[in-house]
């Protein structure tokens, strides 16, 4: 079978020699910015008993801030580490598709996370105890400090919007659902995925937004469908950064904080 008959060949370039890197640092520049984050965020403080100090801000409030201000370093350090990685994998470029997805995103993801339709699926079972709700984190009354307020809502937008679209969509986009396919992932163009694989994408969702399940099957086939029509991966990635960025605004505007 010739390079042009094969359905794994990069399409970035002809001979997979000329680019491909070593697999397990390939691996790692796509998977570990997605595990620091999380581990970080295991140490996010306990707001259920915070009380502010003579500053107007809690201890809690203050780690929290520590902890996302963590996150955007570490994040930040390993993306410029294995960027000429990812750029091999996906060259920098979008469609304006991407930003009509997120917009949609958006709207279908408010949709259905307001309707609430995983409570009542549990409650009409009687396994209503099992819906996991999400913390519900004001920073308007947290943060009694204007400059400290201010100085939140500045690096929880950059971790909203541009760090996790970027560490999930490399994981997701860029290893899972490739590594999925084929064992060598590295050479599977996004637009040839069978369907475990373009399935991995909602479940993953799911996973991490189990209070948000039909909403994060519906955005993340969404997207997935995105990801399929263009093969590219940076579509995604700015899908993603449109609605969590339009996500935060509904949030502030509405003080949907269940949402945050």
């Amino acid at each position: 079978m010739s390079d042009s008959e094969n359905p794994y060949r990069s399409p970035q370039k002809d001979s997979v020699a000329d680019w491909a890197p070593d697999s397990i640092h390939a691996t790692l520049a796509f998977i570990l910015p997605l595990i620091m984050f999380l581990v970080i965020a295991s140490f996010y403080p306990d707001f259920t008993d915070s009380t502010a100090d003579g500053t107007g801000v809690s201890a809690q409030a203050k780690a929290y801030v520590v902890m996302i201000g963590v996150q955007v370093l570490v994040a930040a350090g390993l993306l410029t580490y294995f960027h000429k990685t990812h750029l091999r994998h996906f060259p920098l470029k979008f469609s304006w598709l991407s930003v009509v997805v997120g917009v949609v995103g958006v709207v279908i993801w408010v949709a259905l996370c307001e309707a609430q339709l995983e409570k009542q699926l549990l409650t009409s079972i009687g396994m209503g105890d099992w819906y996991p709700n999400r913390p519900s984190f004001n920073p308007f009354e947290e943060f009694n400090d204007r400059a400290f307020l201010a100085f939140f809502l500045g690096i929880r937008f950059i971790l909203l919007a541009i760090i996790v679209p970027i560490v999930e969509e490399l994981f997701i986009r860029g290893w899972l659902v490739r590594w999925l396919e084929n064992d060598d992932w590295q050479l599977v163009r996004l637009t040839e995925l069978g369907f475990r694989a373009l399935a991995a994408a909602s479940v993953y969702g799911v996973l991490t937004h189990p209070g948000e399940a039909f909403a994060a099957i519906a955005w993340f086939s969404l997207v997935t469908w995105l990801m399929h029509r263009t093969g590219n991966l940076w579509d995604c990635v700015v899908a993603h950064a449109v609605t969590n960025f339009l996500l935060g605004i509904y949030v502030i505007a509405v003080g949907a904080w269940h949402l945050w």
